[in-house]
């Protein structure tokens, strides 16, 4: 009967001490969630900078300009990104890679985030969060001059250019009988067509404007836009105090009326450096 009763104790006693375990292991993955939560912004105020991943051949989103004779990345996106950097207290940098490289970039931790006149797509949030969006957009098409395009429906048979991994080339996709050709960069793109090396390029809207008016002898948008796309900063999924700042940024920004001064600023007034 004692040996019964002994044992019966231990069991009692395994049972306690497992449950005290399986407490302290569920405290422990509740801390590291949260510290996990808390890691971007505290690493990004520890590091004393933002990295920002952008991709500097979208004029006017972010481009690359000649300032009193320094190469600077500037740019609507640049502001953005630099309110950003201000409301976490810490400097700006930012890193100029390609846009298909933007994201693997991120998830890497190579970036903190990603500002690139990215569109909100469904297939991005598979592996990315989006903040809360802060341009309503969508995709143009720009031809040049003379090319006897006049709507979308003239793109069978012709070569649309498009940057890699973008929504132009994902509604170019879509075209039937057009052929794509495509580039890193939207500069590379916008070349080919001054040569008349393609017949279109499809691009955001405030981009195809901003080629097509420094271009104005030799470029033209044509049609109505393809879609609707809002745009938005990528941030890793599980960044989620970095995001409440990032939408708070946004708001604010909004709230204020600056966000309206800085669409003036580089999509009205803006004039191109020659």
């Amino acid at each position: 009967m004692k040996k019964i009763f002994a044992i019966l104790m231990i069991l009692v006693f395994a049972v306690a001490i497992a449950a005290g375990c399986g407490q302290n292991q569920s405290q422990e993955a509740a801390n590291t969630q949260e510290n996990a939560q808390e890691d971007a912004v505290e690493r990004i105020k520890k590091a004393g900078k933002l990295v920002v991943g952008t991709s500097a051949d979208y004029p006017p989103f972010e481009f690359h300009q000649m300032t009193n004779g320094k190469d600077e990345i500037v740019g609507f996106d640049i502001d953005l990104a630099k309110a950003i950097a201000d409301e976490l207290g810490v400097e700006l940098e930012i890193k100029d890679i390609d846009f298909k490289s933007i994201i693997p970039a991120m998830l890497a931790n190579t970036v903190d985030i990603g500002i690139a006149g990215f569109t909100i797509t469904e297939e991005r949030k598979k592996s990315v969060n989006f903040s809360e969006p802060y341009m309503e957009g969508g995709q143009q098409i720009v031809t040049y001059k003379g090319s006897g395009i006049k709507s979308k429906e003239d793109l069978a048979g012709k070569t649309i250019g498009v940057q890699i991994s973008t929504t132009g080339e994902e509604i170019a996709k879509q075209i039937e009988g057009a052929k794509l050709k495509q580039f890193d960069t939207v500069d590379a793109a916008m070349l080919d067509l001054l040569n008349k090396r393609i017949e279109a390029v499809i691009v955001d809207l405030p981009v195809a404007k901003a080629y097509a008016d420094s271009n104005q002898d030799k470029l033209e948008l044509i049609g109505d836009m393809l879609d609707d796309a809002d745009k938005a900063v990528v941030l890793r999924k599980e960044d989620t105090t970095l995001l409440e700042v990032v939408n708070k940024v946004i708001k604010d920004l909004k709230d204020s009326g600056e966000l309206d001064n800085l669409v003036k600023k580089w999509f009205v007034d803006y004039k191109p450096v020659n």
